[in-house]
């Protein structure tokens, strides 16, 4: 048995009119009956925000030794749930929630997810409900053919640490490519600085995990089209078992921190990074 040093989670807001919110919608993670984690999703460790279109990566560490310890082992449907909620009349509709917790003995486990929530939150029982839960996931197994991915990305606070120039996603497998993305504008604050990014990334044939650890040709890559520098502070990607609906299975793929910046202008940095798998 070991405990969560961490949990964390990204959002995005629908991109609609009067879906955002400036006000503090709360996290609740619950486990065998107590709420362990209970706070505003804009924490100090928090990045981007709740407005309409955008998104907001969460983190909080979790200090081991009190009350509100959450153990890596009680995880089951049974064991834990997670809810979004809000104490402000103001309207909030999320769009996607990923929540995932890491622990010292098993890495990072993903623990809820949702995509296309179809309620809206708000303190006002005319507007909303004042919480709904995330529906749980499972801890996907290497052999789990993966069927889409979501990179959840976060750029660094510093001058010129953002771009306006597009970024990719390769992943080689054995038998060849199974996945090349372009990620241009979408709704969100794409890739300035000081922003969190979540991109839902489409899969041209299914992959597992194990092929890529297995296999010399496995490979995953992440590039910038452009000599407009980006300097990402933390890139995850996680493997989906679904190509367009909520997944049951999520496979954490990679967490990576300060890898550098990229630019396809050597004096600024690297045309492309490889990720290193979990």
């Amino acid at each position: 048995m070991g405990l969560f040093t961490s949990i964390s989670a990204a959002v995005r807001t629908r991109d609609r009119r009067r879906s955002g919110t400036r006000a503090g919608p709360w996290i609740i993670v619950n486990q065998a009956g107590c709420d362990r984690v209970s706070e505003s999703l804009l924490v100090p460790g928090s990045v981007g925000s709740l407005r309409r279109g955008e998104c907001l990566y969460y983190f909080q560490s979790l200090p081991a030794g009190d009350l509100g310890d959450l153990h890596d082992d009680q995880i089951g449907p049974g064991d834990l749930y997670v809810r979004l909620a809000v104490a402000s009349s103001d309207i909030w509709e999320p769009e996607l929630v990923l929540v995932w917790g890491r622990s010292k003995e098993k890495g990072v486990i993903p623990l809820a997810m949702d995509v296309d929530l179809p309620f809206a939150l708000s303190a006002d029982r005319k507007k909303g409900f004042a919480s709904i839960p995330i529906p749980r996931v499972e801890l996907g197994a290497s052999d789990l053919p993966i069927q889409r991915l979501l990179l959840v990305v976060v750029t660094y606070d510093a001058p010129y640490a953002g771009t306006d120039d597009p970024i990719w996603l390769r992943v080689e497998a054995p038998g060849g490519r199974a996945v090349y993305h372009v990620i241009t504008d979408t709704p969100q604050t794409d890739l300035e600085i000081n922003t969190a990014n979540i991109y839902e990334i489409p899969v041209e044939r299914p992959f597992t995990k194990a092929e890529l650890e297995e296999a010399e040709a496995g490979q995953i890559t992440l590039g910038i089209l452009g000599s407009d520098k980006w300097v990402p502070k933390k890139i995850n990607l996680f493997g989906l078992d679904h190509p367009t609906a909520r997944p049951g299975s999520i496979v954490p793929l990679v967490r990576v921190r300060d890898p550098g910046p990229l630019s396809a202008d050597p004096t600024e940095g690297v045309p492309a990074i490889d990720l290193p798998l979990l």
